[in-house]
């Protein structure tokens, strides 16, 4: 603005000088005009009366060609020739009679005109005078000495306009400062949120100043409210489990979250403004989003490294125009796993079943047939029939047992001493370690702890059975329980058949038997293992295992501290 005024000031200042030298120009040109035609008229009459008095006029008269450097005398006879020229030869010029200065001068005794000369290519002031014989005296003089009198005039004139056009750029550039401090002024103290007004500001800009301020406050409110609402919504979309992103109906992706970088696994870097192509290249991805852009919903399910995400893509309609789409991205990778748990578990239930009922339909069917022919075979069938119901009712229980921890119910906590609970297993599975000749030994001391007793023991019940069961005859099973830090550790290992290395990862797997044979043999449903994981986990903790096949296994179990009450 400052330099837009100063510009202003500085035209106007240049146009009123430029207009002042004309006007000055103009009217010293008219004041020499005016006194060169004067001065001619003086000079005509005074030639006149002179040549009139003289006894040879025309001798005067061409005298005058030294005398009158600047003047042109001329005598006209009565019929219009020339009879004399100061300037040129009278034979060489034209009939006088219709110059107009001539034609007065015969008429009214003087005329006087001003005309472009052919004859010396300038504008020439004359005037003419009629003599007392009737012939005519003429005097003329060029521009030329009036231009050189106000070329005289006006080189001083442009020094001092020079010198008026730097006083006024100057004054522009100080009355510019002058004029904007104020405003100045009422901007810094605008951009520093003063509400004082400064001392000297203009009242007319006040009612502007209130209306800034007013608008200013809006402004601030309003960019707030959106600083928080986008705040809001980056805390919301960077904390959801689910990945979300926004495209425009150009593909160009407007805003993706942190989960769906990693669930596409793409790297962390600025997505936006790129085309969707550039996150993810999977093809159902992009399928999705074109029917979107169409205005057709669509979900399916794609595979991104380890991980099952299903997307959900809709598009967005802004004023019944489609404006892009959104893409939900779920990671659905323990929902199939769990799916796929149920179906194999569904398959593993209805084949463990189907076993122990086709042995107890055939041997009854035996038995219904007469084929036992003697009491001994009916109590041999029935004997059988026993241990299968008993294999079925076992199997059963294990799978309620197994329903019922993937409910994860909260259970009271009691005090129970690890230690204790460990001996007491240990005195119920002697008869079965000393029929297979095992050597079943507990270490460590004294651990209580607030824990809840029935899921503790049978979690300790479980592996000291599975050790003792799946061990070689002459073989050892040691039962450690100890402190670390703030975990409490209960190792079992035996020396038994031993686990091989590919199968570690399943062991803890429903009905997965590493030798199928020897748990049939030894009465195993498959589940005892996962029994206990679910134990382990349900009271906080988690279960390992280390094994050699042929050499043994460890279980370690690790469960978090609680110091018993009192």
């Amino acid at each position: 603005m400052k330099k837009k005024m100063f510009r202003s000031f500085c035209l106007i200042s240049a146009g009123a000088v430029v207009a002042a030298v004309l006007l000055c120009v103009w009217t010293f040109y008219g004041l020499l005009a005016r006194q060169a035609q004067s001065d001619l008229r003086a000079q005509c009459g005074i030639i006149a009366r002179a040549a009139q008095q003289a006894r040879d006029p025309e001798a005067y008269l061409d005298s005058l060609r030294v005398l009158a450097a600047q003047t042109r005398v001329t005598l006209v006879d009565t019929d219009g020739t020339v009879l004399l020229d100061t300037r040129s030869d009278p034979s060489q010029m034209e009939n006088h009679l219709e110059r107009e200065e001539i034609a007065a001068a015969l008429e009214n005794g003087r005329g006087e005109t001003m005309r472009f000369s052919s004859t010396l290519g300038e504008i020439t002031y004359y005037c003419a005078q009629r003599l007392e014989d009737g012939r005519v005296l003429r005097v003329s003089v060029d521009t030329s000495g009036v231009g050189t009198m106000l070329t005289a005039v006006l080189l001083p004139l442009c020094f001092v306009l020079a010198a008026i056009m730097a006083i006024c750029l100057w004054t522009a550039s100080r009355f510019t400062r002058g004029m904007l401090r104020p405003v100045e002024k009422i901007g810094r103290s605008l951009e520093r949120d003063e509400e004082e007004l400064p001392e000297d500001y203009y009242e007319e800009l006040a009612p502007f100043l209130s209306t800034i301020r007013r608008q200013k406050r809006e402004l601030r409110q309003q960019m707030e409210r959106l600083r928080q609402e986008r705040d809001t919504i980056a805390d919301i979309t960077g904390n959801m489990r689910e990945g979300l992103v926004l495209i425009d109906r150009d593909r160009n992706i407007l805003s993706v979250n942190p989960a769906a970088l990693e669930m596409l696994g793409a790297g962390n870097w600025n997505y936006v403004g790129n085309n969707i192509l550039c996150l993810s290249r999977d093809p159902l991805l992009k399928e999705g989003v074109d029917k979107a852009l169409t205005g057709q919903e669509s979900d399916g399910l794609i595979r991104c490294g380890i991980r099952d995400c299903r997307l959900l893509i809709s598009p967005v309609v802004r004023k019944e125009d489609l404006a892009g789409a959104i893409v939900l991205i779920m990671d659905v990778t323990q929902q199939q796993k769990s799916e796929r748990m149920r179906r194999e578990f569904s398959a593993n239930v209805s084949h463990e079943l189907k076993t122990p009922l086709t042995a107890i339909s055939g041997y009854a069917e035996v038995i219904q047939a007469g084929m036992a022919h003697t009491p001994a075979d009916v109590r041999d069938f029935a004997g059988r029939i026993t241990r299968e119901a008993a294999r079925l009712l076992g199997l059963i229980d294990d799978i309620i047992r197994l329903s019922s921890l993937d409910e994860q119910q909260e259970l009271p906590r009691d005090r129970a001493d690890l230690w204790e609970m460990c001996r007491n297993i240990a005195e119920g599975l002697a008869p079965v370690a000393q029929e297979r000749k095992v050597t079943l030994e507990i270490h460590g001391g004294s651990m209580p702890l607030m824990t809840v007793p029935p899921l503790l023991r049978e979690l300790a019940a479980n592996l000291m059975d599975n050790a003792v069961k799946y061990n070689r005859e002459g073989g050892r099973v040691d039962v450690t329980v100890s402190r670390e830090r703030d975990a409490v550790l209960l190792t079992v290992t035996d020396t038994g058949i031993g686990i091989p290395a590919e199968s570690l990862d399943r062991v803890f797997e429903r009905f997965y038997r590493v030798d199928k044979s020897r748990s049939k043999q030894t009465g195993g449903t498959g589940l005892g293992l996962s029994i206990a994981k679910h134990i382990a986990e349900q009271l906080g903790g988690s279960i390992s295992v280390e094994s050699t096949l042929g050499q043994g296994s460890t279980f370690t179990v690790r469960l978090p501290y609680h110091a018993p009450e009192g």
